[in-house]
């Protein structure tokens, strides 16, 4: 396994800024996510070609590939963010990847006792996923507390809807303790449908991104177990509480010494 940095939390830099710092930092990956900064603002203008040859130009030059794409934007009722991740899917192989991510947040008075909602999340996800079919893209849901996703169930019932290979699974390792509490049986339900992950550390009952040396979560057992049954690939450091570019050289000599190294 290896580290990828997230750009929409390294606040002031361009994307090809971040890009370069990462490279110093040590990661060896980045996920590009399509929002500007800590902002509901769609980065529009990542899908232009000439965006996407320096990107590539770059990530050549420094070893640094784009391990996904992703648009923490709700796709069901915000339909620019249904358009953009159409647009993500039909452009991963451009930036040389196949995995797209994405999240479904929306308040709990919205979602519950609402089917409808439910319904358009079928709809919306099934269209979605017949469109990565076509582009041989991997279409991953990140299941997450306040998300029409929030736990493994209602991720396991849209799988058997929309029975698409597609159809698959970004492990936030924080957000699936929070959402599943044992994380080893949760990575031997999913094992079929990881492609990504997450990894922060986290406290039951507080949806708070924690450096990965503080929380509750045995790190260590949960990636050994990821690598032995089903995942080997890029991991992106998802924390906000603390500046990301400060932190970011300490999370992965920890993670890299702690948690990679010994499985």
């Amino acid at each position: 396994m290896f580290l990828a940095g997230r750009n929409q939390v390294m606040l002031g830099r361009s994307l090809i800024g971040t890009m370069r710092k990462f490279g110093e930092m040590g990661y060896e990956g980045i996920e590009i996510q399509f929002v500007r900064g800590l902002t509901d603002i769609l980065a529009l203008d990542y899908l232009d070609d000439y965006v996407i040859d320096k990107v590539n130009e770059v990530a050549e030059e420094i070893s640094l590939p784009v391990t996904a794409l992703s648009c923490h934007q709700n796709y069901v009722t915000h339909d620019l963010a249904f358009e953009t991740q159409k647009l993500l899917i039909k452009n991963a192989h451009k930036y040389k990847t196949d995995v797209v991510i994405v999240s479904t947040f929306i308040p709990l008075e919205l979602r519950e006792g609402h089917p409808e909602v439910y319904d358009k999340l079928y709809v919306r996800t099934k269209e979605l996923c017949n469109i990565a079919e076509e582009c041989g893209v991997k279409f991953a849901i990140e299941v997450e507390p306040n998300q029409l996703f929030h736990n493994l169930k209602i991720f396991f019932d849209m799988a058997d809807k929309v029975k698409s290979p597609a159809f698959k699974l970004n492990f936030d390792i924080g957000h699936m303790y929070l959402s599943e509490v044992d994380i080893i049986g949760a990575i031997d339900r999913a094992k079929d449908f990881i492609v990504y992950s997450h990894i922060e550390n986290m406290c039951m009952g507080e949806h708070c991104h924690k450096v990965p040396w503080e929380g509750e979560i045995d790190l260590l057992s949960a990636y050994h177990h990821m690598k032995e049954t089903c995942y080997d690939g890029a991991v992106s450091l998802d924390v906000y509480l603390q500046d990301y570019e400060e932190i970011s050289p300490k999370c992965i000599e920890w993670i890299n010494k702690n948690v990679f190294s010994k499985i």
